[in-house]
C-alpha cells in the first residue's frame, strides 16, 4: 500500500498574502471603492465577498511567484504592521484577553449575548477562553525559566481578602547588565483543611513551585526579600538566607513608633473627621471653601487697583 505524502502546510494564509500584497483602492475624495483593490505592482483587481479571496491570490502567484520569500525578508515598515503574519484565529483570541483581562471582566463575558452582538469578535465559549489563557501562561513560565539564573533572589508578599489568603512571588536576577523583577507567581496558599500560614507552610509552597514551573530549586535562592514580620524572618531562617526588609515597611513601622506619643492629639482628630464626613458638615466646609475663595480673588483685585494707584 502506497500513502500519498501530506502536502506541507502553507507559510503564510490566503489572508495574509493579501494583506501584504493588496490595498483597497481610493476615489479623487480619499474614500474606499468597494471590492477594488490595489497590488503593490500596480495592477488593479476586483475581488467581491462572496468570492473570498481567490483573484487576489490568483494573481500574487501569478505575478509574484517569490512571495513567500519576499513576505519573509520584509521588515516591519515595509508591511506597516506584524498583524500580516498573525493568524486571524490567533488575533482574534488575542483580542479576548485583552479585553477581559485589562478590564477585569469574568470569563463568561465572553459568552454574553449583548457582548457578542455589539463587538466584532468572533464568539468563543468560556473553556476557550480559559484554555488559552493557561496557554499563555505556560509561554510565560517557559521563557522566564529559559532566562533565570542558577542564582536568583526573591520578593514575597501577601495580602487577604475577605477569607481568603494570596502570595505573590517575585523573581530579582540580572540579564546582560539589565535587572529583571518578574512575577513568577501569585496564589492562594489554603487549598486544604490542614494548610496554614506559618512560615515552614511558605517554605513548602516555594520549594514546591520553584521547580515544577521553573526548573530551578529552593537552595539556588540567595536572598529573601520582603515585610519585617516574624514569619518572613522565620522562612528566611529556614531558608538559610539573609532577609532584606522592605524600606516602605521599616518606614511605617517608624513612623507609628514616634507617633505612640500623640495617641490624645490623634484621637481627637479622628473623631473631629468622623464628624466632618456627615452631609450638613461637608456641606458647610464646602461653602466655606467657596467663601475662602471669593474672598481671595477680592483681595487679589484690590491689591491689583492699589498697585495701578500707586503707578499712576
Amino acid at each position: 500500500m502506497v500513502l500519498a505524502p501530506r502536502p506541507a502546510c502553507p507559510t503564510f494564509t490566503s489572508a495574509q498574502v493579501t494583506g501584504f500584497y493588496f490595498q483597497p483602492c481610493h476615489d479623487d475624495y480619499d474614500e474606499v471603492i468597494l471590492e477594488y483593490f490595489r497590488c503593490r505592482c500596480g495592477t488593479v483587481r476586483k475581488q467581491t465577498r462572496r468570492n473570498g479571496q481567490t483573484n487576489l491570490v490568483q494573481h500574487v502567484r501569478r505575478e509574484h511567484p517569490s512571495f513567500e520569500a519576499e513576505m519573509l525578508e520584509a521588515t516591519t515598515g515595509e508591511t506597516g504592521s506584524l498583524l500580516n503574519y498573525v493568524r486571524r484565529t490567533s488575533q482574534n483570541l488575542f483580542g479576548w484577553l485583552l479585553w477581559v483581562i485589562s478590564s477585569n471582566l469574568p470569563l463568561s463575558f465572553c459568552e454574553n449575548r449583548t457582548t457578542r452582538r455589539y463587538t466584532t469578535l468572533n464568539p468563543i465559549c468560556v473553556e476557550t477562553l480559559r484554555a488559552t489563557m493557561e496557554g499563555v501562561v505556560l509561554a510565560v513560565e517557559r521563557s522566564i525559566a529559559s532566562e533565570m539564573p542558577d542564582i536568583f533572589g526573591l520578593i514575597i508578599d501577601g495580602w487577604s481578602h475577605m477569607s481568603e489568603h494570596y502570595l505573590a512571588v517575585f523573581a530579582f536576577y540580572k540579564v546582560d547588565g539589565k535587572v529583571k523583577i518578574p512575577l513568577l507567581c501569585m496564589a492562594p496558599l489554603l487549598n486544604e483543611e490542614d494548610d496554614d500560614l506559618s512560615a515552614r507552610a511558605h517554605r513548602e509552597f516555594l520549594a514546591d513551585m520553584l521547580p515544577r514551573d521553573f526548573g530551578k530549586q529552593l537552595h539556588q535562592c540567595v536572598v529573601l526579600v520582603g515585610d519585617n514580620c516574624s514569619v518572613n524572618r522565620r522562612l528566611a531562617t529556614l531558608m538559610g538566607v539573609p532577609l532584606v526588609g522592605c524600606a516602605s515597611h521599616r518606614l511605617n513601622l517608624a513612623v507609628q513608633q514616634d507617633l505612640q506619643g500623640h495617641e490624645a492629639d490623634l484621637a481627637q482628630l479622628q473623631t473631629l473627621m468622623a464628624k466632618l464626613r456627615t452631609l450638613t458638615q461637608s456641606a458647610k466646609l464646602r461653602y466655606a471653601y467657596l467663601f475662602c475663595d471669593v474672598l481671595g480673588y477680592l483681595l487679589t483685585f484690590v491689591l491689583f487697583l492699589l498697585n495701578v494707584t500707586f503707578i499712576l
